[in-house]
């Protein structure tokens, strides 16, 4: 038997449950078409509370995929992967974490997992997103691109991409269940030992890297979506 039971909210447009009679349906192919599955699950799952009602708008899905799929997620892996193929010929960095991410990073998992067993998706993913605006932040900060041409800076070097190679990985295992398209992609270009799927959610921060060592090209994520192709949906 069942040990819980889940009731569902309503989606809404316009303020108003969607009506084949008032024209206010929409079909799921009108959605992914245009952004794909994996935009249709991420937006579906963070920006509606998971069991109420929520209303749905092509503004608010076209901002998130731009904001936080292709600026926010999208562009920190595609940046990441390129930085190690340029600076270290592709070769996984072989250095230690640093603590400040590694924290994050542990604290994201848990607090992510926490929310998961209460069926609090939106909160899940929000928790995660944590280490997605982090991770961008630490870039910037860190600079790789000017460690990159100083010598002096090359265990620097070493560490920055480690840290956020690891926190790339990270990320794959736990955003797995809602993007399994994109995370399966990056997972495939970090060279993660298995199927990312087969990483448990509670162990995402434990994830390894296969013995080859070297990361793969990556194509985007979440490709820019044209405004007019947006707005023809």
């Amino acid at each position: 038997m069942p040990q819980r039971v889940f009731g569902h909210g309503w989606l809404l447009v316009g303020g108003e449950k969607m009506s084949k009679s008032k024209l206010t349906g929409i079909a799921p192919q009108q959605i992914t078409d245009v952004f794909g599955s994996d935009a249709f699950r991420y937006y579906f799952l963070r920006a509606i509370t998971f069991g109420q009602d929520g209303s749905f708008s092509w503004e608010d899905l076209a901002a998130r995929y731009q904001a936080e799929l292709a600026n926010g997620f999208g562009n920190l892996a595609s940046r990441v992967i390129a930085m190690i193929a340029r600076y270290r010929g592709s070769a996984f960095p072989e250095a230690s974490v640093d603590v400040e991410i590694a924290e994050l990073a542990a604290r994201v998992t848990a607090d992510a997992d926490d929310a998961i067993g209460r069926l609090a998706i939106h909160e899940a993913i929000a928790h995660v997103w944590r280490l997605v605006d982090a991770l961008n932040l630490y870039i910037t900060e860190q600079e790789p691109w000017v460690l990159a041409k100083d010598e002096a800076q090359s265990a620097r070097l070493d560490q920055v991409l480690a840290t956020a190679a690891h926190g790339l990985g990270t990320l794959a295992v736990l955003l797995s269940p809602v993007m399994p398209k994109a995370t399966a992609k990056l997972w495939t270009a970090l060279g993660g030992e298995g199927a990312v799927q087969d990483v448990r959610l509670q162990h995402a921060t434990e994830w390894k890297a296969q013995t080859t060592g070297s990361v793969q090209a990556l194509e985007a994520l979440f490709p820019r979506i044209e405004e007019q192709e947006a707005g023809a949906a």
